[in-house]
């Protein structure tokens, strides 16, 4: 594992993310330690700030409570949509992964 100021870490969150071996609130809880507490936007790449910003706004609004997906339509970001946006992301950064 990396260290949370290590954009390797990013890298890894996701490939854990996508291999089940975290849920979605651990990934996005461990994706805003990193990404928004601890890396730099100079430590990115341009694409890198570009794709990990647009994740950032999914993880930051994700819920896995039904009540409020249901109560609050297009508000929140359920599994699926997480998990797509993870997958999109990957694929963006597939040519460039540092790992």
């Amino acid at each position: 594992m990396f260290e949370k100021n290590d954009k390797r870490r990013l890298y890894w969150l996701i490939d854990q993310y996508l291999l089940g071996k975290m849920n979605g609130w651990t990934f996005c809880n461990e994706y805003y330690y990193s990404y928004s507490l601890e890396l730099k936007d100079e430590d990115l790449s341009k694409l890198e700030q570009f794709v990990f910003s647009e994740l950032d706004k999914i993880t930051s609004r994700y819920t896995d409570v039904q009540e409020d997906l249901v109560k609050y339509p297009g508000v929140y970001y359920n599994e699926e949509e997480l998990r797509q946006k993870v997958i999109e992301t990957k694929e963006k950064l597939k040519e460039q992964s540092p790992v």
